[in-house]
């Protein structure tokens, strides 16, 4: 990917595209990234050169242009379209049956299925920066999305402003979804963040995990032993599990996924104040029904303003729904990060990673 005919330092382009849809990569010495402008402003590929490693995953479900459906599923068409990667979720999170200011919003919100305006905003060898804005049409908001990266940083910047254009309040679920596969997931992946709690959902019939709540962390149930085990190791495909656990209590807003075998490693950063918890969604080829059919093997560790899963409604009711006012405008920066190593003891808001 060259830019002006600069092959060296920061990089980013529009002039590509993927099966019909406009694709943006920026691109440094050590990252390359690449968005899917028609459908998310998606991170679908999150690579790390130095180890030729894309941390993304990658479902089943081929990535392809929105087409026509056999028949409507009531919480939307979010699964029908979910190859994997990294998607932003708001409105709402998860699937409610009963709607919210008189709309439903469907499995996981919006956001995740809007095409996004871009602008390259910067361009040199030492930054790029690529700015993206979406309007939601169910929901009173607009969201602008800054995306940068360095010259020799292993991080790529994200810095958010989110809108409410509505005359009244509007209650939002708001969370990142960045989905972590094969060939970097396995069974010597483990979790690092600081937190305090481990809550279980009662997510599928084929959950590992006892539900319930407040464990304390990193020990929960094994519902299959009753013998309590460290949640925040990663276990093979060969478990046949999927979970759904919230980590809580967070001192702070970091986490690292480091494959000891490989010696390297993903990670995030964010404003603990308002991304409250840490959900892990973990999939250990247990999901045997729609869509997965037993098929996937990932792991996604998603910051989150709210818990869990169930709409808006649920998180007003537990009380971690953001509670936006009339013309209120949200401000917040997030990073991710590669890096190399058997563990991390730390992860902050300038990338960098403490070990």
């Amino acid at each position: 990917m060259y830019t002006y005919g600069r092959k060296q330092g920061c990089r980013i382009s529009l002039d590509y595209t993927y099966k019909g849809m406009q694709i943006a990569y920026l691109e440094n010495d050590l990252l390359r990234v690449g968005l899917l402008l028609e459908k998310g402003a998606s991170i679908f590929d999150f690579t790390y050169k130095p180890c030729d490693l894309d941390f993304m995953w990658q479902s089943p479900i081929a990535m392809q242009r929105p087409f026509v459906i056999t028949s409507a599923l009531p919480e939307g068409s979010f699964h029908d379209y979910y190859y994997g990667g990294w998607q932003e979720v708001l409105p709402s999170a998860g699937w409610a049956s009963e709607p919210y200011m008189g709309t439903y919003q469907g499995l996981h919100g919006e956001v995740a299925q809007l095409p996004f305006e871009a602008t390259i905003t910067e361009n040199t060898q030492a930054r790029v920066a690529l700015r993206t804005y979406a309007r939601l049409y169910r929901s009173p908001l607009a969201l602008e999305r800054t995306m940068s990266l360095q010259e020799g940083v292993a991080a790529l910047f994200i810095d958010e402003r989110l809108f409410n254009e509505s005359t009244g309040q509007f209650a939002i679920m708001w969370g990142h979804h960045p989905a972590i596969g094969e060939p970097f997931l396995d069974d010597s992946c483990v979790v690092h963040t600081p937190a305090a709690k481990v809550e279980v959902m009662d997510y599928h019939q084929n959950g590992l995990w006892e539900p319930g709540g407040d464990y304390e962390f990193p020990k929960v149930k094994n519902r299959r032993t009753s013998q309590m085990q460290d949640i925040t190791r990663v276990l093979s495909k060969d478990t046949q599990s999927v979970d759904v656990v919230f980590f809580k209590e967070l001192t702070e807003g970091w986490y690292g996924l480091t494959n000891q075998r490989l010696g390297v490693g993903f990670g995030m950063a964010w404003d603990k104040e308002l991304f409250k918890s840490l959900w892990m969604w973990q999939v250990y080829g247990g999901h045997t029904d729609y869509p997965w059919y037993g098929r996937t093997y990932n792991c996604a560790l998603e910051p989150f303003t709210s818990y869990p899963p169930h709409g808006i409604k649920a998180a007003l009711e537990n009380g971690t729904a953001i509670i936006m006012n009339p013309g209120e405008v949200i401000e917040t920066r997030l990073v991710a990060v590669a890096y190399q190593g058997e563990g991390v003891n730390r992860v902050t808001l300038n990338g960098v990673v403490e070990k």
